[in-house]
């Protein structure tokens, strides 16, 4: 009884002590976040310095319609794509897991190619939305070839089935574009 009773205490002090070293590190990571979020606020083609951001005239404009909005969708894009990466290494149970390994991003990438191709990106909506379905087709692709047996193993190597595929594809678009253009482009949006 002793030893148990050690054993958990000895688990109990190291569970405090990752907790105080998880919050550290989230403290000092907000910390981080604040600081490079305000600097974005600063910097750009011209800097503006913090006196002038409340002066009415052009610079304040440009951080509060401009740089503002730009700091706070990139916190809010990084947030949620690091808690999609997240949930999926948890589902998973893998941490090197994420949508490449998965054919996700390919096959966003054939949807977005799909688009480029096809002439339908003229609108500013339509290429992310044909990513978008491209991303969706890559999941139902991925869940079908899976099948329900839940295993990881099939999972891991039907999203490497799919991924090579549509790579494949989206190599196939880039050579037979219809003209020098639309391959340039192609090519330029894929980096």
């Amino acid at each position: 009884p002793r030893r148990r009773a050690s054993v958990a205490r000895t688990q109990q002090n190291d569970g405090d002590r990752h907790m105080k070293q998880a919050w550290k590190l989230n403290c000092a990571l907000l910390c981080a976040l604040l600081i490079v979020a305000f600097g974005s606020l600063l910097a750009g083609r011209h800097w503006i310095a913090f006196d002038q951001w409340l002066g009415g005239d052009l610079r304040s404009i440009i951080i509060l319609q401009l740089r503002l909005p730009r700091a706070c969708v990139g916190i809010l894009i990084g947030a949620a794509l690091g808690m999609s990466g997240a949930a999926m290494q948890g589902y998973l149970r893998n941490p090197l897991a994420d949508p490449g390994l998965f054919g996700i991003s390919s096959s966003a990438a054939l949807g977005a190619v799909v688009s480029l191709y096809f002439g339908f990106a003229a609108s500013p909506l339509l290429l992310p939305l044909f990513a978008l379905l491209g991303a969706a087709g890559g999941m139902a692709a991925l869940s079908m070839l899976a099948g329900s047996s839940g295993s990881l193993t099939l999972f891991t190597l039907s999203g490497v089935i799919l991924a090579s595929l549509t790579g494949a594809l989206t190599s196939l678009l880039i050579s037979l574009a219809p003209t020098p253009f639309a391959s340039a482009e192609i090519v330029t949006w894929l980096m």
